[in-house]
């Protein structure tokens, strides 16, 4: 009598479909990273990416393109919540993983605007003893001072009178999110990394990872799993403590004569907008509604929608008419010490996290020291 093991996969297929040494989970900037620092490091290793949409979900192709380390009120707050030294360590790792990006792919394959970025203080203006004490700090890091106050130019942005003070840091610059991704894409495929779009992940376990498929749950094994899913992690691991954040995002058609050239922000970094050509980008606004934006669900929310249209026209547009063309949401993830986080699962699953808004940023840089300990 003849008995035998039926599976509806092929020889062939287990051969060289089912099995890994690496899987990461996530075909965002975190997860393109990890896959390429695991090419160099392990030149010979076979190495596949789960991507579960047909582009990445999360916020790397749907953030404002900051190239950011944290506005002087932002870092007033991150160091009044960690200490001095781990904030100003913070922003050193920003920095060193925007030189790591810019370094891997190029000035012109990131979009690289040399426009600097600016914060808006609208009252509670910051004293020059306060920047003197910030560019202290942080001044081992590009050996110039960062922030410097530029009042002066609020009449040429044409902000409202409520604008009282300006600040400027010329560090910072703008990225064009897209052409970074497609070309960061590009870059590991060429480094024979293989990335799998429309393949969700619904299980992680001591190197086996379940795949939902129209052929049912496809598993497949690796000697280690690296989740690179951000804000996504709990609909597969719920004891991590990452809370999902959403960004609303809108857009207008191109204005003439657009005044506002460079990367803003307000209100310790909850508000942020920038040119993208001669259209005005305009986001944030979480700290309005926390709780309904605590979601890993895209749509819309109307009460912070219409604040973002309300400081259109009353701080940055009072005098200029304009029409929004349309808007988006990305998903970033967040966690309660704002610290990235590296968290060993199992014995052979590690989830990557260097968000809290800062992704492009920090990514490379937290991929980078992860594999290089691995």
């Amino acid at each position: 009598m003849l008995s035998f093991i039926y599976m509806n996969h092929s020889i062939w297929e287990k051969q060289s479909f089912l099995s890994y040494d690496f899987i990461v989970v996530g075909a965002g900037i975190m997860g393109l990273s990890v896959a390429f620092e695991l090419r160099q490091k392990y030149p010979q290793s076979s190495i596949v990416i789960l991507e579960r949409g047909l582009l990445p979900l999360g916020a790397s192709t749907k953030n404002a393109g900051f190239a950011c380390f944290g506005s002087p009120t932002e870092l007033l707050h991150d160091i009044n919540l960690m200490g001095e030294s781990a904030a100003i360590h913070l922003v050193a790792e920003r920095i060193e993983g925007l030189r790591i990006l810019e370094e891997r792919l190029g000035k012109e394959k990131i979009g690289k605007s040399e426009l600097p970025g600016y914060e808006l203080i609208f009252k509670n203006e910051l004293h020059q003893e306060v920047l003197d004490n910030l560019n202290k700090s942080c001044y081992s890091i590009f050996n110039t001072a960062m922030y410097k106050d530029v009042t002066d130019k609020i009449n040429s942005f044409g902000f409202g009178d409520n604008v009282k003070q300006l600040l400027e840091c010329k560090q910072e610059f703008q990225i064009d999110s897209g052409m970074m991704m497609h070309n960061y894409k590009n870059l590991v495929q060429q480094h024979n990394i293989e990335i799998i779009n429309g393949a969700e992940v619904v299980d992680v376990d001591h190197g086996k990872v379940s795949v939902s498929s129209s052929l049912g749950i496809i598993d497949l094994k690796a000697a280690h799993v690296f989740l690179c899913t951000n804000a996504f992690v709990n609909q597969l691991l719920p004891q991590v403590e990452v809370v999902p954040g959403r960004g609303q995002v809108i857009v207008t058609k191109p204005i003439s004569n657009l005044s506002v050239k460079g990367s803003f922000h307000f209100d310790e970094g909850f508000y942020y907008f920038r040119n993208v050509g001669d259209r005005l980008l305009f986001g944030g606004g979480r700290n309005l509604d926390f709780k309904n934006e605590e979601s890993s669900e895209f749509s819309s929310n109307p009460t912070i929608i219409e604040d973002l249209i309300h400081k259109i026209d009353t701080i940055i547009f009072p005098n200029t008419a304009y029409e929004i063309d349309y808007s988006w949401q990305g998903i970033m993830g967040f966690s309660s010490s704002k610290l990235p986080q590296v968290i060993k699962v199992d014995a052979k699953t590690t989830y990557a996290m260097a968000c809290n808004g800062m992704g492009v940023a920090l990514s490379p840089f937290i991929a980078k020291k992860l594999i290089a300990e691995l």
